[in-house]
């Protein structure tokens, strides 16, 4: 199921957002488009998130936004990966973004990664490790940069 979204303001993108993501429209949730979403109801949103365009989330595992989060466009969330025994066998581990996190362009986010609060993720970025709050992380793998 594909989410076509822009800055949610009129009757219909309200009524799609409630059958979609299954809640009502939080403060200030901006969505461009275009963008794919395959589990939305598996998605929570805190006040004022942005996402830019040509954002992918593969959210059967769960995603969580926190407040104030800003992302870059062509990012990408994935919850879920296949066993390696039985490739057939996907496995699902959350990913929570905490408040004023800022995630730039062409990021990859991994399965079971906590994104803390005051975060940046550098542009390019591939995380597959936690991220810990008040940091700036960038690189394949993403690694600390500094602190803030």
């Amino acid at each position: 199921m594909t989410v076509v979204l822009r800055i949610v303001a009129d009757y219909n993108q309200i009524k799609a957002f409630d059958e979609l993501f299954d809640g009502t429209i939080p403060e200030g949730l901006g969505i461009f488009t275009p963008t794919q979403i395959d589990f939305p109801k598996q998605i929570t949103f805190g006040k004022n998130v942005f996402i830019n365009h040509n954002f992918t989330a593969m959210s059967v595992g769960g995603i969580e936004f926190g407040d104030n989060v800003q992302i870059g466009p062509h990012v990408t969330i994935v919850t879920d990966n296949h066993d390696l025994d039985n490739r057939y066998v996907l496995k699902c581990k959350s990913v929570v973004i905490g408040n004023n996190v800022w995630i730039g362009a062409g990021v990859n986010i991994m399965p079971g990664v906590h994104v803390g609060d005051n975060a940046v993720i550098a542009g390019g970025a591939v995380v597959t490790k936690d991220v810990p709050a008040n940091t700036v992380v960038g690189g394949n793998p993403a690694k600390i940069i500094r602190e803030l």
